[in-house]
């Protein structure tokens, strides 16, 4: 055994100040692997692709050297596109390398970017994956099912103080006209892409929906902005917020405050929802989540919250009236069964320790 710490070298393409789920991932991993490791960390933290035509020979050449020469214990690849070029460092010393799938790396449209993240992932000595759901596509992409350990998302939002909450509380809704704990607001939050079903609900679910239940839309405007808007404009003005992009103590405050989380995703072939995190932070906040049964979200939504069959709008509205009928009683009840669950099983330290099982080859 080697006389000092684990040296890893974290190679991670999406990075804070970026916002996402994988950049989530990186940076708490990374600031709790920093205590019981040497760890160099190269990060893009730049949203546009077109910077992947310098970070990724940059991240090469740092490799090439540290596996080259032994500076490193392990590498850790923090995603399939970063594990790409792991098959041409391979061949240089015996660093373990580690990646993460988190499912759509797999599944990639483009079939030379896809054939180059199942060449790298399976040059890899362990994969990591983020769900089941996850694992069932990796492996169907080649990667020997005696690489794959599942580890799930790491889940620790953050969390406002009580005089911070009713100020940011206070101020929004004096801005936007509605009173939580008063009115019936529900929460939907995600990148505004297709698979996050937020049109779909719009058109089918927010029709059978009680008049007076209100709903709060934010999240990274994508590809499906301009519907929603034109949806919102249409009809939909007086009864939902399309809030954009909101600062982080918003957010914060809206898990805390808002009933309930929804979750209406859709499938689309070749854009999976691997795991899902946004409500599990909600979750954590003691806000119970309504999800469609839908790709990874049957895992992570197995406690303090409800599964619906996919596109069944009648029944997802249902499940929500039939929330809005308990006492009170039993909806604290039901917000500290989510936020124990989420404790238990998506603890950050917890999270680290895997890795550190992986990197230092417990595992």
């Amino acid at each position: 055994m080697p006389n000092h710490p684990p040296r890893i070298l974290f190679l991670a393409r999406r990075y804070p100040p970026t916002i996402g789920g994988i950049q989530t991932h990186c940076h708490a991993l990374y600031t709790r692997l920093v205590n019981q490791a040497q760890v160099r960390l190269i990060a893009l933290g730049r949203q546009s692709l077109l910077h992947l035509t310098w970070f990724l020979p940059y991240c090469f050449v740092t490799t090439f050297w540290a596996v080259l020469f032994r500076r490193v214990d392990a590498v850790y690849f923090a995603d399939g596109v970063a594990a790409s070029l792991a098959p041409l460092l391979r061949p240089l010393g015996p660093a373990r390398f580690i990646t993460t799938v988190y499912g759509l790396e797999m599944t990639y449209k483009n079939p030379l970017a896809r054939a180059l993240m199942h060449w790298g992932v399976r040059a890899c000595d362990q994969v990591v994956v983020i769900s089941e759901h996850s694992r069932r596509i990796t492996a169907a992409s080649g990667v020997s099912e005696d690489k794959l350990e599942i580890i799930y998302l790491g889940v620790e939002p953050l969390e406002l103080s009580p005089d911070a909450l009713e100020t940011v509380r206070a101020r929004f809704e004096e801005e936007h006209g509605m009173r939580f704990g008063q009115d019936r607001i529900l929460l939907l939050f995600g990148r505004q892409v297709p698979r996050k079903g937020m049109v779909e609900f719009l058109q089918k679910g927010m029709p059978l929906l009680d008049a007076d239940i209100r709903l709060l839309i934010c999240g990274p405007p994508a590809s499906e902005t301009a519907r929603l808007q034109a949806l919102c404009q249409s009809g939909l003005k007086d009864r939902v917020v399309l809030l954009g992009s909101v600062p982080d103590d918003v957010l914060a405050m809206l898990r805390t405050s808002c009933d309930l989380f929804l979750m209406p995703n859709i499938h689309i072939p070749g854009d999976v929802e691997g795991f899902g995190q946004t409500q599990l932070e909600c979750m954590y906040a003691g806000t119970p989540a309504v999800a469609f049964a839908v790709d990874a979200l049957t895992e992570s939504v197995r406690e303090g919250g409800f599964l619906v069959d996919p596109e069944d709008y009648p029944a997802f509205v249902a499940q929500i009236h039939r929330f809005f009928a308990l006492s009170p009683t039993e909806r604290a009840d039901l917000g500290r069964q989510c936020r124990t669950y989420v404790q238990r099983e998506y603890a950050q330290e917890k999270i680290a320790n895997q890795y550190m099982d992986l990197f230092t080859g417990r595992i």
